[in-house]
């Protein structure tokens, strides 16, 4: 293959096989082409929409550049691409840690905020959770408390050559799709909230070939990457190389008063603040409620034989125990 034939025949509005694309991001990675070159081909991309086979080698060849960790052990990620501009609380970088109190071992990739107030790195910060741990000092972290936020400008360096075309293209890109998918740790079972329901069929059929055990994309009708309180959301489950799909409805779990009383467009410290009140509160709130119909939903994806409403029941009696305020004060510790 040739870099330069795969970058005319991008421009020229033709679509690149899984392999293709790998051979071009493998380029990109590398830093041989120039940004005039990848503004072109993402742009190329984004008007005829990005195709399955494209994202997925994508994909492929961001993960041989990411930096991993010597860790073995399954874990669980509940990255999402974010992007969404729901200005909502840090729902899933949340769950992550009710997950953990619950006994899973978690791996959440991350980076802060570009649309919102708050990003996952952003939270866990004013949580004071280490979120810049690399090396040794990640392994060791996680070891002690099955737990690690990968921060991804340290796992993935070779997006430097990518960076200042993003940043001056100023809108989404075939970028936007790789981040939860690359993981360094590679989990087999994961959930990753979508900024918009309809890429979601897209972002099922890229991630098909990537060889996870059980895989859970969600959107709600309005747009958000997380289990919405207010509307139905639409999820998409990849499991032995067959995609279904299904919907929640908030209703079953939550009033329309609560789910507007749930405050939105925080800082990160006030995120924090709520946060910490909600897990140690005996008394169910709003907030509480959310966080744990998507707790459901996690839990969905981890244990095969469960259901939402089983799964809601328990994780708000987790919430509200005393042992996810329990396992934050070990997070805090370091």
């Amino acid at each position: 293959m040739n870099t330069e034939q795969l970058i005319t025949q991008t421009i020229e509005g033709n679509t690149l096989s899984m392999e293709q694309s790998e051979y071009l991001f493998d380029s990109i990675f590398d830093g041989r082409i120039s940004q005039i070159e990848l503004a072109a081909v993402l742009a190329a991309m984004k008007v005829r929409r990005e195709k399955p086979e494209e994202i997925s080698g994508a994909i492929k060849s961001m993960r041989k550049f990411a930096v991993s960790l010597p860790i073995t052990e399954s874990v669980f990620d509940t990255c999402g691409t974010g992007g969404d501009h729901s200005h909502s609380f840090n729902i899933s970088s949340a769950v992550a840690i009710i997950l953990n109190a619950m006994g899973y071992p978690i791996a959440k990739h991350g980076n802060r905020s570009v649309t919102s107030k708050s990003g996952s790195a952003d939270f866990y910060e004013a949580l004071n959770i280490p979120v810049n741990l690399s090396g040794q000092d990640a392994v060791r972290y996680f070891n002690k408390h099955k737990f690690i936020f990968l921060f991804a400008p340290n796992y993935h360096p070779a997006m430097k050559h990518a960076a200042p075309v993003r940043k001056q293209l100023g809108v989404r890109t075939i970028f936007n799709y790789l981040g939860p998918l690359t993981n360094p740790l590679q989990p087999k079972r994961q959930m990753i909230g979508v900024f918009h329901p309809s890429f979601l069929e897209v972002y099922a059929q890229a991630a098909l070939p990537l060889g996870y055990e059980r895989l859970i994309l969600y959107s709600s009708a309005n747009g958000m990457d997380e289990v919405s309180p207010l509307h139905p959301t639409h999820v998409v489950e990849i499991c032995n190389n067959k995609i279904s799909t299904f919907t929640i409805n908030p209703e079953k779990f939550l009033s329309n008063d609560e789910a507007n009383a749930i405050p939105k467009d925080l800082s990160p410290q006030e995120n924090a603040t709520l946060f910490i009140e909600t897990i140690n509160n005996t008394t169910l709130t709003p907030l509480s409620k959310l966080l744990a119909l998507n707790t459901a939903l996690a839990l969905f994806v981890l244990d095969d034989d469960s259901s939402i409403e089983d799964n809601y029941t328990i994780a708000l009696d987790v919430i509200h125990s005393g042992s996810v305020a329990q396992t934050l004060t070990k997070l805090q510790e370091g």
